[in-house]
């Protein structure tokens, strides 16, 4: 082989291993990248103050009368219970949530006919939330809400 071609072959292999290189960097520079948007996107929830409700506060939604003001069509005497944290047989899920706020956790459900249980952890017992008492104890048991087709069959409370 003569110096010309061997001359010419070295700069081709010289260029694929600096395209090599350059690729290299360019990924890491994407890794880097979605590490720092992934990483800022687990944090968001903690930067906007939104933490699960603890054992010392009641899970509820901080504006029940905007819940049931946006949903006119509601009975008012089903009005006056949501309002009252009161839930009733045959409720659909968006009455619950309104009553009794947002669920610690949910369980089952899916598919029709299965029950779907929601949880709710250190809630007021009815009465205590009607006279207007403190958390004691008795308060920081799990309630649960269970669900067959979108409406209420049984809850503890």
């Amino acid at each position: 082989m003569d110096w010309t071609a061997r001359h010419r072959r070295r700069p081709r292999r010289q260029r694929l291993i600096r395209l090599a290189a350059r690729r290299g960097r360019a990924n890491l520079a994407w890794l880097m990248i979605t590490g720092w948007l992934l990483a800022g996107l687990w944090l968001l929830p903690v930067a906007a103050g939104a933490r699960p409700a603890g054992a010392d506060e009641i899970s509820r939604d901080p504006d029940p009368q905007g819940m049931v003001q946006a949903h006119p069509e509601w009975p008012p005497e089903v009005r006056g219970e949501i309002m009252a944290g009161i839930i009733c047989d045959g409720m659909p899920p968006e009455m619950v949530w309104a009553a009794w706020g947002r669920p610690t956790r949910m369980s089952g459900g899916g598919q029709p006919g299965q029950r779907e249980t929601w949880h709710y952890e250190g809630r007021l017992r009815a009465v205590e939330r009607l006279g207007g008492q403190g958390m004691d104890e008795t308060g920081a048991e799990e309630w649960t809400v269970s669900f067959i087709d979108g409406r209420v069959v049984g809850w503890t409370d």
